[in-house]
């Protein structure tokens, strides 16, 4: 796309990314460079899409790039256009069903965003992406943070903070830091940021106790040839639960097996429940060294504890754990009461949509409570 016209090339790059379980680490250089590198992870969720367009942030110089297909490892070309984005040629079109995962390698310099100032180090730069972690470099400690974030101290004595865009625009993220006194020991945190599962549940009709689950997450273990989803203790699945490897837009051989089944291949630190029930799928790979897989889990749980109604209302009742969940209303039922914070919407068949963002390591305690419409 070298010589498009300006004005075309402004358009192009007004529209909308098709993308999604994007995550963007920041590794902050020596101060003094205004570098920092940066780790994208996006996906290309258009239906054959054979590119992705990744714009480079006005007021930024990049260098050092470098693309990969994340299911695969393997490297991806790319080329700059005018200065203005890196366009990513995918290894084959987005498959129907599935999406298409990249890495995507680049050096900002930009002494505008990271600075020194009066002896403090600045990192100041509005993040749209959700999901995002900013790697103090070597010697500095953290002594401010404007937007909520996790710290940790990684082994090698470098400060980690990660923040969460919980909004539908950018958000202000500061960071000021200081010169270290000594070396911190390491912290083991577990950031809520690095983690990309995401779930959703369209609540059916509230008599018969039933909701859809739509889970999405990554798998990394080398030599792993299946994946799970463990079915929550006083819920039953159903039998038409299906598991789609989101790479390839394939339905995987998916069957009902046990956790004592799960325990023997030996891929999970913490042992299953051995008379759990769990939704199993079947690779047709083995997960090899620098390679992953993402996959979708879809089923009918049936909870008659924790989905009922109770005086003529609606009442669903569950703890969240995973750092994206959405809940939807069933059709012709209005919201009364939600006891979490949520952003609600409407879908395009006009249900009630609330979506819960958790930034914190504990699950979320939610109860949502709705009436008939009249």
């Amino acid at each position: 796309m070298r010589g498009v016209p300006t004005a075309l090339l402004a358009i192009l790059l007004a529209l909308p990314l098709i993308a999604d379980d994007d995550f963007t680490l920041y590794d902050l250089q020596p101060p003094d460079t205004h570098q920092f590198a940066i780790t994208y992870d996006v996906t290309q969720a258009k239906e054959g899409a054979e590119v992705f367009d990744n714009p480079i942030r006005a007021g930024a110089v990049a260098t050092k790039e470098r693309v990969i297909a994340r299911a695969t490892g393997e490297e991806l070309k790319f080329e700059v256009v005018e200065g203005k984005y890196i366009r990513v040629h995918l290894p084959r079109p987005v498959p129907k069903g599935g999406e298409t995962r990249i890495r995507i390698f680049k050096t900002y310099t930009d002494d505008k965003s990271y600075f020194v100032k009066d002896g403090q180090l600045v990192f100041d730069r509005p993040l749209g992406i959700k999901r995002n972690v900013i790697l103090l470099p070597k010697g500095w400690d953290l002594v401010g943070c404007a937007s909520p974030g996790m710290v940790s101290t990684d082994a090698d004595g470098r400060v980690r903070v990660s923040v969460f865009n919980d909004r539908d625009d950018q958000l202000p993220v500061k960071c000021v830091a200081a010169p270290a006194l000594g070396r911190a020991p390491a912290s083991e945190v577990s950031h809520r940021a690095e983690q990309d599962r995401e779930i959703s549940y369209w609540l059916l009709d509230p008599s018969t106790h039933q909701f859809r689950i739509s889970h999405d997450f990554t798998v990394t273990r080398a030599g792993q040839k299946s994946v799970h989803s463990f079915v929550r203790k006083g819920s039953v699945v159903s039998p038409d639960a299906k598991i789609t490897d989101l790479d390839t837009g394939k339905v995987l051989a998916t069957r009902t097996v046990s956790g004592k089944e799960v325990n023997a291949l030996g891929y999970y630190p913490e042992p299953a429940d051995p008379e759990s029930v769990v939704v199993q799928g079947d690779l047709d790979r083995e997960i090899a060294a620098g390679q992953s897989a993402r996959v979708r889990v879809e089923e009918t749980y049936t909870d008659p504890v924790g989905y009922t109604i109770v005086d003529g209302l609606l009442v669903w009742k569950r703890t969240l754990g995973r750092p994206f969940n959405e809940v939807t209303l069933p059709a012709g039922w209005l919201l009364t009461s939600v006891n979490t914070p949520a952003t609600i919407t409407r879908d395009d068949k006009g249900r009630t949509k609330l979506r819960f963002i958790n930034i914190r390591n504990e699950e979320l305690s939610v109860t949502i409570r709705a009436r008939p419409a009249k």
